[in-house]
């Protein structure tokens, strides 16, 4: 990464925990160090939008997701968390977006939307795999079947992460060469400044739902956890994993399954677990044991953060 690629991703990282606030331009200009009238330049060549461009979709897709995920949370509540100053204003901005109003969104579960940009996977099949739940120290235990198939769902406390990482933007689904690239890149640069040692976990955080963003607009970010004190230095940026209740998938998946173990979790166990899902990031995580098989399937955790329905 560049030094002005760092400096905008800071300052996106900074409007994706602040969207409930009034984020002005000089504020974003001071996090990225650029003046005002450079800054506004620099991020819509950087992102292809303006700072309020990207800040208006990022809070109609926060909503978005809320209303489907949160059903406790009323229209009102999500508004205001996303940084809309009232129903009336949310409804008109969440109407021009998505072509349907927040309350018909939610109903629909999402399925009255824009062509080409959603499509709601929730209610296409009812439970079709049958849990079933043990307890081993500490640790809530779902063994999800069907046909003979099984899945196996963690719910446990992770510590939280302190990373160091790259970002791409862009469209990503099915790119198993993509992702060597950026595992190269990272890897490099954290092994070069020495961040890596045998307590590293491998994440991939994506920070967009596929269904409502579209590809060209996708960011994941590739990221390694270090031991030793980081924040930000060289081509790498900070970020940090906040502990907490998770959710934890296994699979073993090849580079074309990862949409449907995602789907999966959301459709097929999340509702049935008692649980919502948190604000805090959802993240692959790839354990530093696991080898490709002959077949190119990677060991993967799918790790969903949690809260108590209410």
């Amino acid at each position: 990464m560049t030094d002005y690629t760092i400096r905008i991703n800071r300052v996106l990282d900074y409007i994706q925990e602040h969207l409930d606030s009034a984020l002005t331009l000089e504020e974003l200009a001071g996090i990225a160090c650029f003046s005002n009238f450079h800054f506004s330049r620099i991020f819509s060549i950087f992102t292809g939008e303006t700072p309020f461009q990207l800040i208006q979709r990022l809070r109609l897709e926060k909503s978005a997701n809320l209303l489907l995920h949160r059903p406790d949370k009323k229209i009102i509540d999500i508004a205001l968390s996303c940084g809309f100053s009232n129903t009336a204003a949310f409804s008109r901005a969440f109407r021009e977006y998505l072509d349907c109003t927040p309350s018909q969104w939610r109903s629909s579960c999402g399925k009255n939307s824009n062509p080409g940009i959603v499509k709601s996977k929730l209610s296409e099949e009812c439970f079709s795999w049958q849990p079933y739940i043990e307890y081993q120290q500490g640790v809530q235990l779902w063994r999800m079947k069907k046909n003979g198939q099984e899945r196996q769902v963690e719910v446990t406390s992770l510590a939280a992460l302190n990373c160091a990482y790259i970002r791409y933007v862009g469209p990503y689904k099915g790119d198993a060469l993509l992702f060597e690239r950026l595992w190269t890149r990272l890897c490099a640069e954290a092994g070069a400044q020495e961040l890596i040692d045998n307590d590293s976990q491998y994440l991939a955080v994506y920070h967009d739902n596929p269904e409502l963003t579209k590809d060209s607009k996708l960011r994941v970010t590739i990221a390694v956890s270090t031991s030793k004190p980081f924040e930000g230095s060289g081509r790498l940026g900070h970020l940090w994993i906040p502990g907490g209740k998770y959710a934890i998938a296994h699979f073993r998946l090849n580079s074309s399954e990862y949409q449907e173990a995602w789907d999966w979790l959301y459709s097929q166990w999340l509702p049935q677990s008692g649980y919502l899902p948190d604000d805090r990031p959802a993240f692959e995580w790839f354990p530093q044991e696991a080898d490709q098989s002959a077949d190119g399937r990677n060991t993967v955790r799918i790790c969903i953060p949690l809260i108590a329905a209410s």
